[in-house]
């Protein structure tokens, strides 16, 4: 995890959201401290006074996106009562935002939120979802949807995989467009592969 990773004090909500957006327009190449100042509507000695460093605002960006998308993600999740049912609701999540990254911002790059996340900081966002799942498949063991063998961190690690995939991969089988579509396929498999049986 990124040492540090609250934003300064000096960093207000809507600066901090501008700094994010424009990480997530122009990428960390073309990213700058002049371009999130243009993007808030304030000088650029107010940004550097807030973070410190473009380095520094890159850092807390990646922070602040990675948990707006585990945020959201478990804002589906606990909508819905079963383990197959919460894994459904993130993958058509995922399946949704796949579908908002196909369009390019004019001027900037064509890169999901999640591909940019998992390209800078991958770890930790893999390790904040995982913490997300486990104590949902703690939950389904104790319904006994999920077999008592399973490890928890295991099979959030597997769900979280099998999640990312939703958006990394192509449309193969199943159509990604149709939300009713994916939320089949996943109920159809996804508690068959934490039953915590095995197979010769």
């Amino acid at each position: 995890m990124p040492d540090d990773p609250l934003p300064p004090r000096a960093a207000s909500l809507a600066l901090l959201r501008a700094t994010a957006d424009t990480l997530r327009r122009l990428g960390p190449r073309r990213f700058s401290l002049t371009a999130v100042a243009d993007a808030a509507g304030v000088s650029r000695g107010t940004v550097h006074n807030a973070f410190g460093s473009r380095d520094r605002a890159i850092k807390v960006a990646l922070d602040h996106l990675a948990s707006a998308f585990v945020d959201t993600m478990a804002d589906e999740v606990h909508r819905s009562g079963t383990l197959a049912d919460q894994v459904a609701a993130a993958a058509q999540l995922i399946c949704a935002h796949r579908q908002r990254s196909d369009h390019v911002v004019p001027g900037g790059i064509n890169e999901s939120i999640l591909v940019l996340l998992l390209r800078h900081s991958g770890d930790d966002l893999v390790h904040r979802a995982i913490e997300l799942w486990q104590p949902h498949v703690l939950a389904a063991q104790s319904s006994g949807e999920v077999g008592p063998g399973v490890d928890a961190k295991r099979a959030g690690e597997w769900i979280v995989r099998i999640l990312f995939s939703f958006e990394l991969l192509p449309p193969m089988g199943v159509n990604l467009d149709n939300p009713r579509a994916v939320r089949r396929f996943v109920t159809d498999h996804v508690v068959s592969g934490l039953t915590g049986g095995t197979h010769d």
